[in-house]
C-alpha cells in the first residue's frame, strides 16, 4: 500500500514539476506584441527583420539612402512611440492584442514632398548632381524627411488601435501577424513611394 501511495506522490511532483516548466518557458502573446513595439519604437533593425515580409516593416529597417538622413526619418517617425497593451483575447490557439498608440498623421506627406522634389528638380535640371542617382537619392530623401519633421514638430498626436492576431506556433509561444493596416497606423498613415524616392 506504501509503495502505491509513494508511486502516486511521484507522479504528482513530476505532473506539478512539468506543468510549471511548461509555464515557465510559455511566452504570452502580450510578450510577442511587446517585443515588436519595443523593436520598431526603437528602429531595431535585426529584430524587425523577423517580419522582413511586411512592406512597411521593410521600408523602416531597411531604407536606403544617407545614414544621417535615414536616421532623422526613423527618429522622427517612430523612435519614442508612445503605446500601451490594452487586453488580451485568447481563444482555439488565436490570440488578439490591442495596442493603442499616439501618432501623428503623415498622410500629406507624400503630395507635399511631389511638389518639393519636382520644384527642386526643375531647378537644378542642368547640375552634375541630378546625374548621380545616390547624390539625387539622398536629396529626395532629404526633401521628405523635411516634410515629415515639419508634422511632427506641429504636435498634433491622433489616438489609434491596433489590434495584432497571433497563432499559437506549437512550441509555447506566439506568432505575430503583422498586417498593413496596423503598420500604416504605426507610421502615421505614411506613404510609401513606390519605386524609390527620386523616381516619383
Amino acid at each position: 500500500m506504501q509503495a502505491i501511495i509513494h508511486w502516486i506522490l511521484s507522479l504528482m511532483i513530476v505532473t506539478s514539476m512539468q506543468a510549471g516548466l511548461t509555464d515557465a518557458t510559455a511566452v504570452p502573446p502580450q510578450q510577442e506584441v511587446e517585443e515588436f513595439m519595443a523593436a520598431v519604437s526603437s528602429a531595431q533593425v535585426k529584430q524587425l527583420d523577423r517580419y522582413a515580409g511586411n512592406s512597411y516593416v521593410n521600408f523602416v529597417a531597411h531604407l536606403q539612402g544617407d545614414k544621417a538622413i535615414v536616421k532623422r526619418m526613423r527618429r522622427t517617425l517612430i523612435r519614442d512611440l508612445p503605446y500601451e497593451i490594452r487586453g488580451t483575447e485568447e481563444r482555439d490557439g488565436v490570440a488578439v492584442v490591442r495596442v493603442d498608440i499616439r501618432q501623428h498623421d503623415y498622410s500629406k506627406a507624400l503630395k507635399k514632398y511631389r511638389k518639393d522634389s519636382y520644384a527642386y528638380l526643375t531647378d537644378h535640371l542642368y547640375d552634375e548632381d541630378i546625374v548621380d542617382k545616390a547624390v539625387l537619392n539622398d536629396r529626395c530623401l532629404d526633401i521628405y524627411v523635411s516634410e515629415i519633421e515639419k508634422i511632427a514638430k506641429a504636435g498634433k498626436r491622433k489616438d489609434h488601435s491596433l489590434y495584432f492576431v497571433l497563432k499559437d506556433n506549437g512550441y509555447n509561444g506566439w506568432k505575430l501577424q503583422v498586417d498593413d493596416d496596423n503598420m500604416k497606423k504605426i507610421l502615421g498613415n505614411l506613404s510609401i513611394p513606390e519605386g524609390g524616392l527620386s523616381d516619383e
